[in-house]
């Protein structure tokens, strides 16, 4: 008996999952460490706000991610770094599957969807 094979859009919906999660995370992180810096002048509501919607865009776009593979009978079992890769481990209609990302795409990949957010924010502004 085969394993039917992964489909290129479930592959895809596992990457932007766990792309969106990781977002989210480092979000979280460099806004606690931003929090820890002394600045001249208080930005601290600016920044607040940025960082909170950032990191409700990132959360809602991997809660999508979600519902959208679960339509799938598709689920996200395991995902970890090891070394300079992250590894992902999904079910998929009863079969586990793998899948390899490395860090530095990775990284290169949310630091678009942030200028991408960011670009769509300012967009927002001028037409208010």
């Amino acid at each position: 008996m085969t394993t039917p094979l992964a489909t290129e859009e479930e592959y895809e919906l596992v990457r932007q999952y766990i792309l969106f999660g990781i977002l989210f995370q480092a979000v979280m992180v460099d806004w606690s460490r931003l929090q820890l810096v002394p600045l001249k002048l208080s930005y601290q509501a600016m920044i607040d706000g940025a960082f909170q919607e950032l990191s409700r865009w990132a959360e809602r776009q991997q809660q999508q991610m979600r519902r959208l593979l679960q339509q799938r009978d598709c689920t996200v079992v395991r995902a970890r770094r090891e070394g300079h890769v992250y590894m992902v481990h999904y079910q998929q209609r009863g079969y586990v599957r793998e899948a390899r990302y490395t860090i530095e795409m990775l990284q290169a990949e949310c630091q678009e969807l942030i200028d991408w957010w960011m670009r769509n924010q300012q967009r927002g502004e001028k037409r208010a």
